[in-house]
């Protein structure tokens, strides 16, 4: 929603280096003052072997980060909430032939019945309904949530063995190596960026937030539970939203949405019991 909001004064790929940028420096702060009490640095407890997996994981920022930017631009935004949080479907059989974890029939049933929660709440909340606006940008949301979740999947691994702070962190930097050819690239076709104290405030929200906290939050779940399970979780993105639209933007919440929403916390707590 904030980087939709964006697009008018900044082009969705520039928008998108900057929050990777910001991101960066905020995760680069906190492993600071993390490596700060500790005797030596986290990142020296990833082998040789293990740190060669880190461009791979910022290779998978960026296409989701690049993909998502270009589709939310062409797409509506209940087709972007939807298909944002497609991430799930990817992650479980990724996971299963990546990394061995077993695909259980309560897994499958709770990620149905939370996907029907999604249907519920995107498909009710809002004028634009689920009318498809640009195959293109329904598209590139579909890769960008393979994208993520491939990133998940190839740092589960990692975050168990080092932490979540460090695989975020160096993830979030590599990703910056890929990133910057293409928005040089629309620089040059886009030269002219108009930032508002609005669109300042949105980039530093998407920046610190959205990418810093966000991501180190996610790696942390995957750290601690089976990527599968922890995949569940991405389908509250647009109940969250929702509520945060209502809470600042005083949009209504029609009964479509409590019913959507008490149908996804079913799905959640199935998975998680």
């Amino acid at each position: 929603m904030v980087s939709k909001a964006s697009f008018a004064n900044i082009p969705p790929i520039t928008l998108g280096l900057l929050r990777l940028l910001i991101g960066s420096i905020t995760l680069s702060l906190l492993l600071w003052f993390a490596n700060r009490r500790q005797s030596k640095s986290a990142a020296t407890s990833l082998s040789a072997r293990e740190r060669k997996r880190l461009p791979w994981l910022g290779a998978c920022i960026a296409i989701s980060i690049i993909t998502q930017s270009l589709g939310a631009n062409l797409a509506t935004a209940h087709e972007a909430s939807l298909l944002t949080t497609m991430t799930p479907v990817f992650i479980i059989p990724i996971a299963w032939v990546l990394l061995g974890e077993k695909v259980r029939m309560r897994l499958c049933i709770g990620m149905c019945i939370a996907l029907a929660g999604v249907f519920l709440i995107v498909g009710t909340q809002g004028t634009g309904g689920m009318v498809a606006q640009s195959l293109l940008g329904d598209a590139l949301l579909l890769i960008a949530s393979l994208a993520w979740a491939l990133f998940t999947v190839l740092g589960t691994p990692l975050v168990r063995k080092s932490s979540a702070l460090v695989v975020a962190t160096y993830g979030t930097w590599w990703s910056l190596v890929f990133f910057a050819p293409f928005a040089a690239w629309e620089l040059l076709q886009h030269p002219v960026i108009h930032l508002s104290i609005e669109s300042t405030v949105s980039i530093l929200y998407l920046g610190i937030a959205a990418t810093a906290l966000a991501w180190f939050l996610w790696y942390r779940g995957v750290e601690r539970l089976p990527a599968s399970v922890a995949a569940v979780f991405f389908f509250a993105q647009p109940l969250v939203g929702s509520l945060l639209s209502a809470l600042f933007l005083h949009e209504s919440l029609n009964t479509g949405f409590w019913i959507g929403g008490a149908v996804l916390a079913a799905g959640i707590l199935l998975v998680s019991w």
